[in-house]
């Protein structure tokens, strides 16, 4: 694809836009995109480098208007400032993290489509065993709770649904290992 702006080199950047919820999507050469853009990346860089990405989402700050000098959040370990970790893409101590947590929730946000915990994923081979494993689980509760009330009829139930759940994670004949 050639860039929609100069027409002469291949795009190599899709910039998209947001605005009053009608996205734009433009596709232009790194030339055109970093004229016209403000995108502080260099194309000679790491793409996948964390200091670049963060440099992105958080630009330089501008020059406040109003005389006052803002308070910047500086560690009390080491000295780090939110600004130097966005430029070097890492932090310096591990008291880093705490002291600079409101600031991380905002880039874990942004980063993770507005979620600020990762939950994982497991592989769709063993989402059944761990489904019945789960159940298993579950089950021997109920049944502790039914042999605690004495309701040995329904302990007796739940074992041998316990048991058949078991027969199926050992004989793993329609279950992925």
């Amino acid at each position: 694809m050639i860039c929609e702006q100069c027409g002469e080199r291949p795009a190599t950047v899709i910039v998209k836009q947001n605005q009053q919820g009608h996205l734009t999507e433009r596709h232009l050469c790194h030339v055109c995109a970093a004229e016209n853009h403000n995108i502080n990346f260099s194309f000679d860089q790491d793409p996948m480098a964390i200091h670049n990405l963060l440099a992105n989402w958080f630009p330089k700050q501008q020059a406040a208007v109003s005389p006052k000098r803002k308070e910047v959040p500086t560690c009390p370990s080491c000295g780090f400032t939110f600004q130097k970790f966005l430029s070097l893409g890492k932090f310096g101590c591990a008291e880093c993290y705490s002291t600079f947590s409101p600031q991380l929730t905002e880039i874990l946000k942004r980063v993770q489509n507005g979620n600020t915990e990762h939950t994982g994923k497991i592989p769709a081979s063993y989402g059944t065993t761990l489904k019945i494993k789960k159940e298993i689980e579950e089950l021997r509760k109920q049944m502790q709770a039914a042999i605690q009330a004495e309701n040995f009829e329904e302990a007796a139930r739940l074992r041998d649904q316990v048991k058949v759940l078991n027969e199926k994670l050992e004989g793993g004949g329609d279950i992925g290992n």
